[in-house]
């Protein structure tokens, strides 16, 4: 449920209709949290799209592309407030940017090969930004806040979908190790993406009211939906463990230089086609 403005106001927490009045800290957050949930679903989309024909089912594959749709619609609304409030264009953000600038979650930066790596994207790291907005649907950020709602009505069915193919596939014996290994790797990337245990930006955030929970707690969250309902369908998952952080990048989420493949970026883009497009 959204904040209202009473609530807001009787918790003593500041509506923000931009960014004018906010910490340093916490501006230069927001801006960073919304390109990381933008460039994680813009490379969602991708891999939803791209297998939209490779899928085991025919189901499966209009499910794909509905996927893939609401994603992409997604990254316009997010591209949208960052345009407003921070100037970022959203042509520039998509087109011109290099890999090692993208702050999407790592799980993603590469092909996605096998129907196990596309369900693990599935279930964990489309989870991982719905829980990220779930943090943010009470937000002092009015705008922000105006906008969620919509995007985790949509993000309802990805959850659904994720969780179903998970368990069809631990009842296949010769993908249950595969399962497991993508799904662990997920996690892995997931739990970078969130960063370390009081992390500055993350902390002014949470402070200011425009998160209504810190990384680590949204983390456990997804660790313990994972988990449960791996237990659930009989897979055994190794669960990531905080770490030092201490090289840690908020700009782009990670621990080390990295980013989406370039041919991946090519294609995305449209490189070959940019004489065709719409001015």
């Amino acid at each position: 449920m959204s904040r209202t403005e009473r609530e807001t106001e009787a918790e003593g927490m500041r509506e923000f209709e931009s960014t004018e009045g906010m910490s340093e800290a916490c501006a230069r957050g927001l801006r960073h949290l919304l390109l990381a949930c933008a460039d994680t679903k813009l490379l969602l989309g991708y891999h939803y799209g791209e297998w939209t024909f490779g899928t085991p089912e025919l189901e499966a594959a209009v499910a794909s592309c509905s996927l893939a749709q609401t994603e992409l619609g997604h990254v316009r609304l997010l591209h949208a407030l960052l345009h407003r409030h921070f100037g970022d264009d959203p042509d520039a953000l998509v087109e011109r940017r290099p890999s090692a600038e993208f702050a999407s979650v790592g799980f993603l930066d590469d092909a996605i090969e096998a129907w196990t790596g596309f369900v693990a994207a599935n279930l964990v790291v489309d989870l991982a930004v719905t829980r990220t907005l779930y943090a943010l649907a009470g937000s002092t950020f009015r705008p922000l806040r105006m906008s969620v709602g919509k995007m985790l009505d949509e993000e309802r069915y990805h959850l659904h979908h994720g969780r179903g193919w998970f368990r069809t596939l631990a009842r296949r014996d010769n993908e249950v190790a595969e399962l497991r290994r993508q799904t662990e790797a997920a996690l892995r990337s997931v739990a970078e993406w969130y960063g370390p245990k009081g992390e500055a930006e993350d902390a002014a955030l949470v402070d200011a009211g425009v998160k209504s929970a810190a990384s680590p707690a949204i983390l456990d969250a997804i660790v313990r939906d994972v988990t449960s309902l791996a237990e659930e369908a009989g897979v055994a998952l190794d669960a990531p463990a905080w770490k030092a952080l201490g090289a840690w990048n908020p700009a782009t989420r990670r621990l080390q230089v990295g980013g989406p493949d370039e041919t991946i970026l090519f294609r995305l883009r449209g490189t070959r086609n940019e004489v065709f497009k719409l001015t």
